[in-house]
């Protein structure tokens, strides 16, 4: 079973930062247990100051990008999804609303929730 989805509202004063925001890429990790990883570049924020992947090339504007480390969605035996597993949604070239939270402890971005990733038009 899912867990609830989280309102609008409980989505945007749980986040660190919220925004939309262009999928830069998504790096696979080379095992079964680290994070793979989504980089993206927003165009607007909604709520917070980014922490970017690099600080210097930020302030000159040469790269605004954020790190975002994945779920790993645990799974059965035969492959399947375990009940209330999610995944964070980020596909490459896809322009979403976003909702994250900032772990000091692995210096990266989480998704806030499973409902906190969405689709916007170009």
């Amino acid at each position: 079973m899912m867990p609830p989805a989280l309102s609008p509202e409980e989505l945007l004063s749980r986040a660190d930062l919220a925004g939309q925001a262009l999928v830069i890429s998504v790096t696979r990790a080379q095992d079964a247990h680290s994070p793979h990883i989504a980089c993206l570049r927003f165009n607007n924020f909604t709520k917070g100051k980014p922490h970017y992947r690099r600080p210097i090339a930020a302030l000159f504007r040469y790269d605004r990008t954020v790190e975002v480390k994945m779920r790993r969605v645990k799974r059965d035996q035969t492959g399947k999804p375990l009940p209330g597993e999610w995944y964070d949604g980020y596909r490459v070239g896809d322009r979403v609303m976003t909702h994250l939270v900032w772990d000091p402890d692995v210096n990266a971005y989480l998704t806030l929730a499973w409902n906190a990733v969405w689709q916007t038009p170009p």
